[in-house]
Parts: structure tokens; sequence; C-alpha cells
């Protein structure tokens, strides 16, 4: 049961929306135990029955993530959540949405996690993840998290590679790609590409049309984006496919 409320939570956050007939047929058990699962999910605070099925509550977020001080920031590291599965190599970058993301890891199982993001590693130790922290220089720019850099780039891309990365950025901009605010950051985004088979990139659409200083990569080196809204003049650089879009706010 456990894992079925789980699967149906994701379809929500994913979906906004879910049948009673469809999850019947989905999960192989009676439309009865499919209402009393959304009746449990309903007193959770994270679906609203309707006739024939549920709606993801308005501002509904994961108990982890009940108190988040940013929504859209929460809405994203939950649209990311739903492209991890039991079993994933991960890299989790630095960021308040990165912080975000580790801790709704705790529902996986068998994962490993390699990251640089200092803020985050009390969330990634609670849960029953293998943990892998690079070392090297320790810095923030936000006032808010730490994160460290390898100081030998080489040695970190030659020593790892993860199935899925997870990272936030500073700016999103057309001419200029993907910027950063601090070139300790540079080693590791530049070494995304050839570490991990998929990239998702969580960023809000207040970081389109940004520029910060160091520039890290194209913006079509991402496989995915993650955010709550494109803007039209983005749209032509990235297939549709490889938009995740989130409902937040």
């Amino acid at each position: 049961m456990t894992s079925r409320l789980e699967e149906i939570r994701k379809l929500l956050f994913l979906q906004k929306k879910v049948s009673v007939d469809a999850l019947s047929k989905q999960f192989d058990v009676s439309t009865v135990t499919i209402r009393k699962d959304l009746e449990h999910l309903e007193q959770e605070g994270i679906a609203r029955r309707i006739y024939g099925g549920a709606l993801l509550a308005e501002s509904a977020l994961p108990p982890a993530l009940a108190h988040a001080d940013d929504r859209v920031r929460a809405a994203l590291a939950v649209r990311a959540c739903a492209e991890i599965h039991d079993g994933d190599s991960i890299f989790l970058g630095s960021g308040q949405t990165c912080c975000y993301l580790a801790r709704l890891l705790d529902r996986f199982h068998d994962l490993s996690v390699v990251t640089n993001n200092i803020t985050a590693l009390s969330d990634l130790l609670r849960s029953d993840a293998r943990v892998y922290l690079l070392g090297g220089e320790v810095t923030s720019t936000d006032a808010h998290t730490l994160f460290s850099s390898p100081e030998n780039p080489t040695a970190f891309t030659n020593s790892i590679f993860v199935s899925k990365a997870f990272t936030s950025i500073s700016g999103i901009d057309l001419q200029a790609g993907l910027t950063v605010h601090s070139i300790v950051s540079t080693h590791i985004y530049r070494s995304l590409p050839s570490i991990t088979r998929s990239w998702y990139l969580m960023a809000d659409s207040t970081k389109f049309g940004k520029i910060a200083m160091y520039s890290v990569a194209e913006l079509r080196a991402v496989q995915y984006l993650i955010t709550d809204a494109l803007p039209e003049a983005y749209r032509g650089v990235l297939p549709d496919t490889s938009v995740l879009l989130t409902e937040a706010g």
C-alpha cells in the first residue's frame, strides 16, 4: 500500500489529475481500494477528490517541503523528484533548489548520490542513500548554502559516472548560455556533460534572460529543463520533450 500511495502521489504532482478506473487498471487492484487510497491522500492534504478520481490539492507539497520558504523552488524539486527511481546514481548540485530536492530523497531505496552540496548533507544522510561528498574549496554565492568544488576537475571527470545529474543555475541567456556567479562552480558544471547520461537543470522563470559572471555551457548541453514557465523566445531552442513544466505558485 505504501508503495502504491507513493506512486499515486507522483502521478498527482505530474498530471494534476488521476482517475479511479485508470489507477485500478495500472495497479491491478479494485476501484474500492483506489478510492480508499485517494481518501487517504485527501486526508494528507495531497489530493482533492472529485467524481471518478482526484485532483492535486492546491499548494500541495510533500511533508518534507510543507514549510518551504520558496514555493516555486519547492515545486521544481517535486517535479525533479518524479524523474528519480530506486537504484539510480545521481549527482546533486548546489543551491537552494537542490537542497529542497535532497529533502525528498529519503523516499527512494538503493540510491547513490554524488554531491558538492554541503548544506544538503544532513538531509542526504537521513536517507538510506550512499553519499559521496566531493572535496575542494568551500564557498557560497547566496549566503544560505555552502558547496565545494574539486581543485582538479580532471580527477572529478575521470573518477565518476552517474545516470542523472540535477543542478540549478544562476542565469540562462540565448547568447551567453548557462552562467554562474562563482568561478569555483565552473569546474563541475563544465564537467557534467561527460559524467552523466542525463542532465536535469532546475530553473525558475526569473533565471531566463539573466547573465552571471561565468559561462559554463550552451543551453543545448542540458537534456531536460525543469521550470515553472518557459518564455516564448526559448521555445524554439528547446524541443518540447526536453522541457518539464510544473505549476508553481
